[in-house]
């Protein structure tokens, strides 16, 4: 039991620094071939709008598909991503082209994170304990090391050095993935339990009433972090400075993470969410009025308060509230409603708004988007958790 949690710590470090190499230097990576933060918005929002339809077509590939397991489906699609960054990365392709592969390698890690937590979740139906939050947690230390390694290599070498990153993880991650077993919890009624995002919508309103909600927060965190390089260099840094900010960033969530799992023994799942939203609040403010690189980064290391304990916390809500047949969709509806629906609206409106009038436009809209996100936050959820502590009081 301790070997397999231990794979899949290696698991998630390996998956979020090849996610790193993908989102956390995309802007870079797209201005060093010459895109502008125009055509960066488009190809984000592409892929995150691809994501959308991408993400619950795969997952229902494992109902249909009965030898189908998320362990194998996984290989498939981290192949697939594979051949997209090797061709960017050893090929001199034309700007279209760039731009076709980059929407593909969005959108395909965005489908392969609900399986992640699947793989947890049906390890532990098979009765395998395991530590979601720790792992999750490891991997975003891992995305915020390999940050501050990529971000000086950069400056170093230049930044296709961030496709070797991402080659080497994949190849790492798709030998230990193969080594791990394999579980797939068969439905009594696999047939009568079709799951799709209506029905997910219509039996747990609430559930999609906070995905709504966080949707609007994701997207104003996602132009921050999309474009985080430019603020950056507005506030006098560099490439270096830019890998120390997402260091914070990603560094912050790994205490959380891994305490969600005991905070969740403590507190309802339902309150460590609004909690979680109060955070954007403080973050993303934080980081649009930040004077100078070390109130940026104090914003940055906010990321755990916010994006962490929400994180876990929604996986482990989907676990416990949702039914069986439903489960996987609902970690999926997570992806398409933050780096699906979310980044596709920070993304675009993030990149034409610098373009258009300028950096401070991009951070006003920011400050906008997350307060919305907030407000019905807090009106789905106060309810909510009055009448549960008023159930408790009795």
């Amino acid at each position: 039991m301790k070997n397999l949690q231990m794979k899949y710590n290696v698991l998630h470090i390996l998956f979020w620094l090849s996610y790193l190499s993908i989102y956390g230097y995309v802007a870079v990576f797209l201005q060093y071939r010459g895109l502008s933060n125009t055509d960066i918005g488009i190809v984000t929002g592409a892929g995150a709008i691809f994501s959308i339809f991408l993400s619950p077509f795969v997952s229902s590939l494992l109902t249909k598909i009965k030898s189908l397991s998320i362990k194998k489906l996984t290989l498939i699609l981290y192949i697939m991503m594979f051949s997209f960054f090797f061709c960017l990365t050893f090929l001199s392709l034309p700007v279209v082209f760039i731009m076709f592969f980059y929407i593909g390698l969005l959108s395909l890690v965005v489908s392969i994170v609900p399986f992640l937590s699947m793989i947890c979740m049906d390890y532990l139906k098979a009765g395998q304990y395991i530590n979601f939050g720790l792992s999750r947690g490891l991997g975003s230390v891992s995305y915020a090391a390999g940050a501050v390694l990529v971000g000086q290599l950069i400056d170093i070498i230049n930044p296709t050095v961030i496709g070797y990153v991402h080659l080497l993880s994949s190849v790492l991650l798709l030998i230990l993935l193969f080594s791990m077993p394999d579980y797939k919890i068969e439905e009594d009624n696999p047939l009568e339990n079709k799951s799709n995002i209506f029905t997910i919508i219509k039996n747990y309103k609430t559930f999609f009433i906070i995905l709504v909600a966080f949707a609007f927060m994701f997207a104003a965190s996602t132009s921050l972090s999309t474009y985080l390089i430019n603020i950056v260099k507005n506030l006098g840094g560099n490439t270096s400075l830019y890998g120390i900010a997402i260091f914070c960033m990603a560094a912050s969530e790994m205490p959380v993470m891994s305490m969600t799992h005991h905070l969740l023994k403590k507190y309802k799942a339902e309150t460590l969410i609004l909690v979680a939203s109060g955070f954007y609040i403080l973050r993303n403010f934080t980081i649009c009025l930040a004077p100078s690189l070390p109130i940026l980064l104090i914003g940055m290391m906010l990321q755990g308060f916010s994006y962490g304990l929400f994180t876990a916390t929604i996986t482990y809500y989907v676990n416990d509230y949702l039914k069986q047949e439903d489960q996987m969709m609902g970690q999926t509806m997570i992806g398409m409603m933050s780096t699906g629906l979310g980044s596709a609206i920070g993304n675009i409106f993030g990149g034409v708004l610098q373009d258009a009038f300028g950096l401070t436009s991009m951070l006003i809209f920011a400050c906008t988007l997350t307060f919305i996100g907030f407000v019905i936050m807090f009106i789905a959820l106060i309810k909510k958790i009055g009448i549960r502590s008023k159930r408790f009081m009795n």
